[in-house]
């Protein structure tokens, strides 16, 4: 029987990708599916977008999701085409750029906002979603950025409040959206780096960080079983315990944290 294996958020970490894999035992006959954020924080963003090029080709069937940061440097091409500076200064965004070429922003533009896994009952997206909507009726900032949100007031009413807001920019009535979602189908996701790979009967989140030096999951679809790799090292640049300040950890569910 074929499989689908479903891998995390690589960030550059080409090398992380080809040792996990290789854990995997990953053959031709195997599906293979990104979950977005293949760029950015690690050295080897082309390397990256390839892989996922070659694998869908290989297969025949669509190998990646749009990331958050797929969309960024899609949106800064959209500005200097129209002639626009992008002003583009994260130091690895810069990078990014460096590397990418004609090529690789055409795949990427391509990117589909979920991919759905039918015989699974199962969805990949980015980010998440917003609670009381179908696949269909979602919108691109909730799929590629969902975080905490507040759907409902205390009494289970509706607010109308559609934002997301990082876990240390929320009020402290906002939670993460995994907390309002009840099916039908699983959902596979990465975006949010947790300490540990959040896992319940219609969840599984697999950014495990490895572009900070943590680790990089994959989800092996039909036994649903998580094969991982440590990240070599630590790309983060600040951007995990900004300024020398602590990481912050944030209770998402249960006994699992994500970073902000």
């Amino acid at each position: 029987m074929s499989r689908t294996i479903v891998i995390g958020d690589l960030q550059g970490c080409h090398r992380e990708a080809q040792r996990l894999l290789k854990a995997c035992e990953a053959t031709a006959n195997d599906r293979v599916i990104f979950a977005g954020d293949l760029i950015d924080r690690g050295p080897d963003n082309d390397l990256c977008v390839e892989l996922a090029m070659e694998r869908e080709a290989l297969q025949g069937s669509r190998s990646c999701v749009m990331g958050n940061h797929e969309a960024k440097h899609l949106s800064y091409r959209t500005l200097e085409a129209a002639g626009r500076d992008p002003h583009v200064q994260i130091p690895s965004h810069i990078a990014t750029r460096k590397q990418l070429k004609d090529k690789h922003y055409e795949y990427l533009a391509g990117l589909p906002s979920y991919i759905r896994l039918p015989e699974h009952n199962a969805v990949v997206v980015h980010a998440g979603l917003y609670p009381g909507r179908t696949i269909e009726q979602q919108e691109d900032r909730h799929l590629l950025h969902i975080q905490m949100i507040k759907p409902y007031d205390a009494d289970g009413k509706p607010t109308g409040e559609m934002g997301t807001k990082w876990p240390s920019k929320a009020p402290p009535d906002w939670r993460f959206w995994t907390n309002f979602y009840d099916g039908p189908e699983t959902i596979i996701f990465g975006h949010s780096v947790f300490d540990k790979p959040l896992v319940t009967d219609k969840l599984w989140g697999i950014d495990g960080g490895a572009c900070f030096g943590l680790k990089l999951h994959a989800l092996i679809l039909p036994d649903w079983r998580l094969v991982s790799v440590d990240g070599e090292n630590d790309h983060g640049q600040k951007s995990r315990g900004r300024d020398g300040r602590p990481i912050a950890k944030y209770l998402v569910h249960e006994d699992v944290s994500t970073f902000s």
